[in-house]
């Protein structure tokens, strides 16, 4: 996407635009006349009025000297290109900070080095290579300052065109072509081709044969009664559903799988998942961490996140938490938080869905906006509204493609002007006429791409950072964290005395601990899972996260242990070291945290994972040796003992409140099988990134 801004002209007076600095809006460009044009606001209507013979007005695609104003409208300013946006006598002007039609760079190339500029990747040097075969022309060599990626992920600093070909980059499109290096500049929107697709979720068919094709920076509306297979699509691209090796989808001319095409797709399901305890400007920046190169992010996020603020209507808000926004605000915020990373396609799943009109509407000129800017949309819908702003249309019924084209093809098709009445007019004879009569096989295209290497914030902190927060906001949660433990610790010391066995003292600790750890952290994974598939995606380390998301629970618990020892140690007789104490908190804390986040991330939902909070309590009751000594347990019990981490904390507790010296292996072990779940969790949350 290349920069942009806004601008609003004031009704009152006359806004001109021209060349020459006493303009309100000057541009310095030589195919702009020193007073160009000019918009005055005239009886409740905009007027566009030319001021120039000598260079170009156009609305629309066509030249004009006085025209009406609506919204939508492109304005073509020489080579300036500006997207009228209105609500009332409210004009807003989407400029792009670019000229529509961008010379192309020439560079002949020889054998000697020579310096070029390649839009999005910056310096490089390049030369022609002489082919020993006297029918080939050669072939460009070009050297970069800094390292690419392939399509792939994998790293270079050297590439070759040969003659005739090209080759992609996010802003640019370079070729080389009778001894030339050809470079010119482009959006950095995919275009996208899908042919024959059929659509599994597990071995259930969802889709069969689905074609369409959409070029870059436009926009495609997927349409269907409920229940025809448009989510289906959707997840198919987010890799949560599978398609059939005869299925081809190409983002860019390249396959949707590989991992730096996925990185720049952006993904915006039904209900986009957000973070409710962080306000709107931790949000989008935290959109940005997990996409910007982290050079980027130091430069530009702050200004990137003014200027989606600004373009969303959400300059007022950025300071609210996200949890007090509308319906229509929280899908702008995390439309705002997706576009951070300047993605080439964006995927909305029914973004209008649940919206009043006023939203909708507001939503539909922000998704025009961006198509303006150069990316590319598809998205899904039932509503009318979305195919005035769709350059395409998509039509599924029964599972199948039943109509693919321009949205006036479309009402010829299943004759009707009526964008409510297409959804009626689709029937399984209007299907069979558009697959004898318009569809064909469209040739494959491949691409070659490359982008520039990005290297991302480091996440580990950040995220215990942004973990911190959302509990610390949450004033009911850090009231428990305090309050429950204290609770119980005296109802304990109640029960206590020094005459308590102190076996069964050490098992209650043990209980308290194991209690505090999974209640803290089975939620953690399971309540964002949809955030952290799609930060995984976008390469953030999984395994850096991971870590994060253990520290508050283990550093939590053992405080919360802490506080029902301190009520418990004033009934008891042993004074142990306050170090062989903490040490043993932490060897229950760090398995009983890591089993927590083990089961978050398995579990489907936060009430699955609360449902197996039982399921882990008791194993570590009955077979910790507390209840029932080891020596009497059957076979089997104390066989599964031996994988209950509380049956060495209750050892190492019971050892240290004795004063007697403790076995090294009750930690090791301990720490070992914490290590275990960690190990595993973090294959299964990898696992979250990789298409199906």
């Amino acid at each position: 996407m290349f920069p942009f801004r806004l601008v609003n002209p004031d009704p009152s007076k006359p806004f001109t635009i021209g060349r020459k600095s006493d303009n309100v809006l000057q541009f310095d460009n030589l195919m702009v006349s020193r007073y160009h044009a000019v918009l005055n606001f005239t009886d409740g209507k905009w007027i566009l009025q030319s001021l120039t013979q000598n260079s170009i007005t156009m609305l629309n695609g066509k030249d004009v000297t006085t025209a009406v104003l609506n919204d939508g409208d492109v304005i073509l300013i020489g080579p300036r290109q500006l997207r009228a946006t209105l609500r009332g006598a409210d004009l807003t002007l989407l400029i792009m900070e670019r000229e529509a039609e961008s010379d192309m760079q020439t560079v002949t190339l020889t054998t000697e080095w020579r310096e070029v500029e390649i839009p999005g990747i910056g310096k490089a040097k390049c030369r022609r290579i002489v082919s020993r075969d006297a029918r080939s022309s050669g072939s460009a060599e070009i050297k970069f300052a800094k390292a690419i990626v392939d399509e792939g992920g994998k790293r270079t600093r050297t590439i070759s065109i040969a003659s005739g070909d090209a080759c992609r980059f996010e802003s640019a499109v370079v070729g080389f072509r009778n001894n030339d290096l050809l470079i010119e500049a482009q959006n950095s929107g995919f275009d996208v081709f899908a042919q024959n697709v059929n659509v599994f979720a597990g071995k259930k068919q969802l889709l069969k044969g689905i074609d369409f094709e959409l070029p870059a920076g436009e926009i495609l509306a997927i349409i269907g009664r409920s229940g025809q297979g448009k989510s289906s699509l959707l997840k198919m691209i987010q890799g949560i559903n599978s398609c059939d090796k005869q299925s081809i989808v190409r983002i860019g001319g390249v396959d949707y799988r590989k991992n730096e095409i996925r990185r720049r797709i952006a993904i915006l399901p039904q209900d986009p998942p957000l973070r409710p305890e962080l306000t709107v400007e931790e949000t989008i920046l935290d959109g940005a961490r997990s996409s910007m190169d982290v050079r980027n992010f130091k430069q530009d996020a702050l200004a990137r996140l003014e200027k989606f603020c600004e373009l969303f209507g959400l300059s007022g808000r950025k300071h609210n938490l996200v949890k007090t926004l509308s319906g229509g605000e929280m899908r702008r915020v995390a439309l705002a938080r997706e576009l951070m990373g300047n993605p080439g396609l964006v995927i909305l799943d029914e973004p209008l869905s649940g919206l009043d009109p006023y939203n909708s509407r507001i939503l539909c000129t922000h998704l025009k906006q961006l198509a303006f800017l150069g990316h590319t949309i598809i998205l899904t819908t039932h509503s009318y509204e979305a195919l005035q702003i769709a350059n395409k249309v998509l039509v599924l019924h029964l599972g199948e493609e039943a109509f693919f084209g321009t949205v006036q093809a479309a009402y010829t098709h299943f004759n009707t002007n009526d964008p409510q009445a297409l959804l009626t007019s689709i029937t399984q004879s209007k299907a069979a006429e558009f697959h004898e009569n318009y569809k064909h096989e469209q040739k494959v295209r491949d691409s070659k791409y490359y982008f520039e290497r990005t290297k991302l914030p480091r996440n580990f902190a950040y995220t215990v950072r942004l973990t911190a927060k959302q509990w610390f906001r949450d004033k009911g949660r850090i009231a428990a964290l305090f309050v429950q433990p204290a609770i119980i610790g005296f109802l304990l010391s109640q029960i206590f005395s020094d005459q308590s066995s102190l076996w069964t003292v050490a098992f209650a600790i043990i209980l308290c601990a194991n209690w505090f750890a999974l209640s803290l952290s089975i939620r953690e994974i399971v309540q964002e899972k949809d955030i952290l598939r799609d930060k995984f995606r976008r390469g953030v380390s999984a395994l850096s996260t991971l870590t994060a998301k253990c520290t508050l629970p283990i550093i939590f618990t053992m405080m919360q242990t802490a506080i029902v020892y301190a009520f418990i140690s004033s009934r008891i007789t042993p004074t142990p070291k306050i170090t062989l104490i903490a040490c043993v908190f932490a060897c229950i804390a760090v398995p009983a945290t890591t089993v927590g986040l083990f089961t978050s991330t398995l579990a489907k939902n936060t009430s699955q994972a609360n449902a197996f909070l039982p399921l882990l309590i008791i194993p570590q009751v009955a077979l910790a040796g507390a209840l029932v000594p080891l020596d009497q347990m059957q076979p089997i019990g104390r066989a599964l003992s031996s994988v209950i981490w509380s049956r060495y904390n209750q050892a190492s507790l019971l050892n240290i409140l004795l004063e007697r010296k403790d076995d090294i292996f009750n930690a090791i072990f301990a720490i070992a099988i914490a290590l275990s779940f960690y190990i595993v969790t973090a294959i299964l949350l990898h696992k979250l990134k990789k298409p199906r």
